[in-house]
C-alpha cells in the first residue's frame, strides 16, 4: 500500500493524474457525441462533393472561349442543356457551347470552368458572355472538402458543434467516444441536509455538493449522490453503496485528524489503496486520493473554500481525465495584479480575484468576502502562488484560471 502524506501540490496533481484512466468506450449517433472525445480515429468513408460542381448559378464553359471576352465584345456560345443539383452526368461542353448549371450541380465534361449569371445575358438558345472565367472559376472538385479516406479526427479530440457537420459530410453517422464515467458524490455529517430538503434549525445544506454536482453538470456528467451520518457503519454503507453504482467517489468531510474525521480511517478498514493524503495548499489541504475495488475515490475537506479550491485544482481535472479529456477544463489567461498578494514559502497558495479588462489589458483585483460562499460564487478568476514563493508585487503580470468567460464575450443585442 503506497501512502504519501504531506506532499506539494504539483506532486499530488500528477499522482491524481496518473492514477485515473478512461474506462469505457461506446458508439453514438454524430450529434449525441458532441462534447464527447473521440476513442477512435475518424476517416472519411466518401467524398465530398462526390462529384466535380458548380459553385454557382450559371453556365459552364470551355474557358478559351470566353478568355477575351468584354463589354465591349461580348462573345456568343451555343446553350445545349441544363443541368442541376442532382442530376447525372452525361451533358458534354464543346468550344463554342455552354450547358446551364445551378450551384452544386454536376460540371460538364468539356467544361473547364463557371460563369456566373451576372456576366451573361440570356437569349434562350444562345447567351453573350461579357466577362472572362479562368480555368476552375466558381468549380468545386470532388472532394476538395472532404475526400475518401481522410483523417478527419483522431484519438482525444473532442468533437465540436462544428466538427459535426465536417464528419457527416464525410459519410459517417456514428463515432466512438469514450463513456463518460458516473460520478458518486458523499457527504458526511449528521448536520448536513441534501438541497431540497425541509430545513432544519441548527443543520445546513450540502453546498458543497451542489457545486461539484454544477461543474459536472455543465460537462454532461451523470451524478448519484448520497448523504451519511457520522458513525463508521454509516460511511462505510453509503461508500459501498455508492461504488457499486459510480466509476469513481467523491467524498465531502471527515477527511482530517478531528473527533469525527472518520473517512480516511473507514477507507483504511474496506481496503483502499491510498496515494496521498494532506496537501501543501492552502485552502484545500486535507484532500486526499485512493484506489478502492479499481475505482478512484477522493476525499475533499468539508469547509467551502478548501472543498472548492481541492476539487477544481485536483479532482474536477482528474475526473474528466477518465472521459478521455487531454486539455486542462478552465481557460488560462494572464493579467495584471491591482495589489499584492502572499503566501508562503512552503506551500502554494489560490487567491480569489474579481477582474477587469482596462485598455485591453486584464486586471486582477484580490479580493475576500466575509461570505466564503459569495467569495466562491462571485470570484471572476483565481490566481495561484507557487510554493517558493511569498510574494507577487503590485503590476505583476501573473497566470490565472479564468472562471467567468462572460467577461469576453459579445453581449446579445436586443
Amino acid at each position: 500500500m503506497r501512502r504519501t502524506l504531506d506532499i506539494g501540490f504539483d506532486e499530488a496533481l500528477k499522482l491524481a493524474m496518473e492514477n485515473v484512466f478512461p474506462a469505457r468506450q461506446e458508439t453514438l449517433p454524430v450529434n449525441q457525441a458532441v462534447g464527447r472525445v473521440v476513442s477512435r480515429p475518424v476517416h472519411a468513408r466518401v467524398d465530398s462533393p462526390s462529384v466535380t460542381a458548380s459553385l454557382k448559378d450559371g453556365y459552364a464553359v470551355v474557358s478559351s472561349d470566353i478568355a477575351h471576352a468584354s463589354p465591349e465584345k461580348p462573345v456568343q456560345l451555343n446553350v445545349i442543356g441544363h443541368v442541376a443539383a442532382g442530376d447525372a452526368g452525361g451533358k458534354v461542353v464543346a468550344a463554342g457551347s455552354a450547358v446551364r448549371i445551378l450551384s452544386g450541380a454536376p460540371v460538364p465534361e468539356g467544361a473547364d470552368a463557371v460563369i456566373a449569371d451576372e456576366f451573361v445575358v440570356s437569349a434562350g438558345s444562345y447567351i453573350q458572355a461579357f466577362a472572362d472565367a479562368s480555368p476552375g472559376r466558381n468549380i468545386l472538385d470532388r472532394g476538395a472538402d472532404v475526400f475518401a479516406g481522410e483523417l478527419l479526427m483522431d484519438i482525444g479530440d473532442r468533437l465540436r458543434p462544428q466538427s459535426a457537420g465536417l464528419i457527416v459530410a464525410g459519410g459517417i453517422s456514428e463515432v466512438t467516444v469514450f463513456s463518460r464515467p458516473v460520478v458518486g458524490l458523499l457527504a458526511t455529517g449528521s448536520e448536513v441536509l441534501l438541497p431540497g430538503s425541509r430545513f432544519e434549525e441548527g443543520k445546513l445544506y450540502a453546498s458543497n455538493m451542489a457545486l461539484q454536482h454544477a461543474w459536472f453538470a455543465s460537462e454532461g456528467f451523470d451524478v448519484i449522490f448520497r448523504l451519511s451520518g457520522d458513525s463508521e457503519k454509516d460511511i462505510a454503507d453509503a461508500v459501498s453503496s455508492l461504488l457499486s453504482e459510480a466509476d469513481v467517489l467523491i467524498t465531502s468531510g471527515g477527511a482530517w485528524k478531528g473527533d469525527r474525521d472518520l473517512m480516511v480511517k473507514v477507507l483504511d478498514t474496506l481496503g483502499w489503496n491510498m496515494i496521498f493524503h494532506r496537501v501543501r495548499m492552502g485552502p484545500g489541504k486535507a484532500v486526499g486520493m485512493g484506489v478502492l475495488g479499481k475505482k478512484p475515490v477522493f476525499c475533499l475537506p468539508g469547509g467551502p473554500a478548501s472543498n472548492e479550491a481541492a476539487f477544481m485544482m485536483i479532482v474536477f481535472p482528474a475526473v474528466l481525465k477518465m472521459a478521455g479529456y487531454t486539455h486542462a477544463p478552465f481557460l488560462r489567461l494572464h493579467g495584471l495584479l491591482a495589489k499584492p498578494v502572499y503566501g508562503q514559502i512552503d506551500w502554494t497558495q489560490f487567491i480569489q480575484c474579481g477582474m477587469s479588462v482596462e485598455r485591453s489589458r486584464i486586471i486582477l483585483h484580490p479580493e475576500k468576502m466575509k461570505s466564503r460562499l459569495a467569495a466562491m460564487a462571485k470570484s471572476a478568476a483565481v490566481i495561484r502562488i507557487p510554493e517558493g514563493v511569498e510574494t507577487l508585487a503590485q503590476g505583476a503580470e501573473v497566470p490565472f484560471i479564468c472562471l467567468d468567460r462572460r467577461r469576453f464575450m459579445t453581449p446579445i443585442s436586443g
